[in-house]
């Protein structure tokens, strides 16, 4: 059986004179020696109350997504966008979202076999940050 892979997307950033600077602009976020090459982490500036932000692309060997932020003007946050399945491995690839605030894990449909593309978009939540994971698993 194959190990899943997780990759993720936090939403943060720091202001510093005027101009946003990421903090790491990509980077790897270890909690134990093998966790290096399962886990990753990229922290994007998250979107202005009222709009979306840019969309991001995580890959693992076997799965694609392209994912966005959009906050509604009160403040809540969700998380659209697409799942693809690029391997003929046996898994299915899968989105899913932690908030900063809600306690809510909302998940994608899976996408799979090899080709297939799934299109989400998750409820609105308590936030101003979500955190984005791809993961592959068994069926």
């Amino acid at each position: 059986m194959k190990r899943p892979h997780f990759f993720t997307l936090a939403a943060a950033a720091l202001l510093v004179n005027g101009i946003l600077l990421p903090v790491p602009a990509v980077g790897v976020e270890t909690t134990a020696q093998e966790a290096a090459s399962y886990e990753m982490m990229a922290v994007p500036p998250p979107p202005a109350p009222g709009n979306c932000g840019a969309p991001y692309t995580l890959k693992t060997s076997g799965a694609e997504a392209q994912v966005r932020e959009c906050r509604k003007r009160s403040g809540d946050i969700r998380v659209d966008g697409n799942v693809m399945d690029t391997d003929n491995d046996g898994q299915c690839a899968q989105v899913y979202a932690t908030y900063n605030v809600s306690t809510a894990t909302d998940y994608s449909p899976r996408a799979c076999p090899k080709g297939t593309r799934i299109y989400f978009t998750f409820p609105w939540r308590a936030g101003s940050d979500a955190f984005i994971y791809l993961r592959e698993f068994d069926v």
